[in-house]
């Protein structure tokens, strides 16, 4: 985490800051000027009435407590806590996003512990599978799979796993997402094999692979151990013996893990 006195906010910074708190039709969130005065108070700023234009009163608000770097910070990450936007999780995280952008020009940016938002240096390695936030591929599966028709397939499966998701399916979108990720390992274990026999298929041995061949990151690996328990749901027995019912948020993790292994795996396969 950063250095609390070091926490100190440009005036363009804290523009764009004031702009993501009272928001417009063109932002992620709008907030009413008795929300916006609940927001402060919710993040232990005491504020005055409220008084003119939402946004002016906003920076002005900011302004005041500039020097504050215990204030400002928790300014911002009442600004990211999942707590302001219940239901809302895609505002969450573009909101997350918006501001993320605009702290790292200060070097710092907004992170996850236990579920909760906290300010850190900006070459602190994120929280990229426990985030509230959807995680969003930055790479063509086709750039990580060695045949262009299996790398098509595989992003249908991708897209069909968030519709399922998105429909309210968990189980399915679960399913689809391991069986996905367990496509895209076995493709690398099988161009990257020198010689010898053809390598398992078996998920729980390609994960341990990835993981020591570091093709993966290790919060990937442990994560993707557990996808791989949920993919075991495709066996109804198994489930009901378990007696689990999967959630949103076992989806969202499900998916960050996957996004974040195709990730690590482009930036592996990628010729240096």
């Amino acid at each position: 985490m950063a250095d609390d006195g070091a926490f100190e906010l440009d005036e363009n910074v804290l523009e764009g800051i004031a702009q993501l708190i009272s928001g417009d039709d063109l932002s992620p969130h709008y907030r009413r000027s008795f929300e916006i005065e609940k927001f402060f108070k919710a993040a232990g700023l005491p504020v005055g009435e409220f008084e003119g234009y939402r946004r002016e009163w906003t920076l002005e608000q900011l302004r005041a407590w500039r020097h504050d770097p215990a204030a400002m910070r928790r300014v911002v990450c009442r600004l990211a806590d999942p707590r302001e936007y219940i239901g809302e999780k895609d505002t969450l995280s573009a909101v997350v996003a918006e501001l993320n952008k605009l702290l790292a020009l200060e070097g710092f940016q907004v992170i996850y512990q236990a579920g909760r938002p906290v300010i850190a240096a900006g070459n602190q390695v994120a929280d990229r599978i426990s985030a509230p936030s959807v995680a969003e591929l930055s790479v063509s599966i086709a750039e990580i799979v060695n045949d262009e028709a299996f790398g098509h397939q595989l992003r249908h499966r991708l897209d069909e796993a968030y519709a399922c998701w998105r429909s309210g399916a968990p189980t399915a979108a679960l399913i689809m997402l391991g069986s996905l990720l367990e496509g895209v390992l076995y493709d690398v274990a099988l161009a990257t094999r020198a010689d010898g026999p053809a390598p398992s298929d078996n998920l729980q041995a390609l994960i341990e692979k990835a993981r020591n061949e570091r093709w993966i990151a290790k919060d990937v690996a442990e994560y993707a151990d557990v996808l791989r328990n949920h993919r075991n749901l495709v066996h109804p027995r198994k489930q009901w013996k378990q007696e689990y019912e999967p959630e949103d948020d076992s989806v969202r993790i499900a998916w960050n893990v996957v996004v974040a292994a195709l990730n690590d795996l482009a930036a592996f396969r990628r010729p240096t």
